[in-house]
């Protein structure tokens, strides 16, 4: 059937069924209750977060959280080592790309030592800016005192050319 507007121009309505056959109605019903259960969320923590801020919603009738009454106490989570960390930051793709841009300038034979320095480098920044979450870890202190010894106003392929000629220089 057609309509037509204010301006004279033919509307065409579609009309659609009041409801949709099962086939099709099963997919849209998996996906809303996985979605409400919250199995559809892109990692734990998403549905930890969930789980707390229901915890957090004041339950009328009984005067505490419905939540807090029936969950059990979270255990304690294991205590990560400061190289567990740089472990893990390192040896993304993310970090990788980073050390690579940095070290692009730097001459084909000290590229690889170019990129150790580069990716200590940045692993020291990280921990200078973020340095409260990682308080408490194993390993913190001896890896701000290795961060001390960077010198920040160098990068890191001059830092290669220097290790570089101290090591001539040694040899020769």
């Amino acid at each position: 059937s057609a309509q037509v507007s204010e301006t004279g121009a033919a509307l065409k309505i579609r009309s659609y069924p009041a409801t949709l056959p099962a086939h099709a109605m099963a997919p849209r019903l998996l996906v809303v209750a996985a979605l409400a259960l919250g199995l559809a969320s892109p990692g734990a923590e998403g549905s930890a977060l969930r789980h707390q801020r229901r915890a957090d919603k004041f339950w009328p009738f009984s005067g505490t959280s419905a939540f807090a009454a029936s969950s059990p106490a979270a255990p304690a989570a294991p205590r990560r080592s400061i190289q567990e960390v740089k472990d893990s930051v390192t040896l993304s793709k993310a970090f990788g790309m980073k050390t690579q841009a940095l070290c692009q300038t730097a001459p084909e034979d000290q590229v690889p030592r170019c990129r150790q320095l580069a990716g200590h480098r940045l692993f020291c920044a990280l921990l200078r800016r973020h340095l409260d979450r990682y308080e408490g870890m194993e390993g913190l202190g001896a890896e701000q005192e290795k961060c001390s010894r960077v010198d920040i106003m160098e990068n890191a392929v001059e830092a290669t050319k220097d290790e570089k000629l101290e090591a001539d220089a040694l040899q020769g």
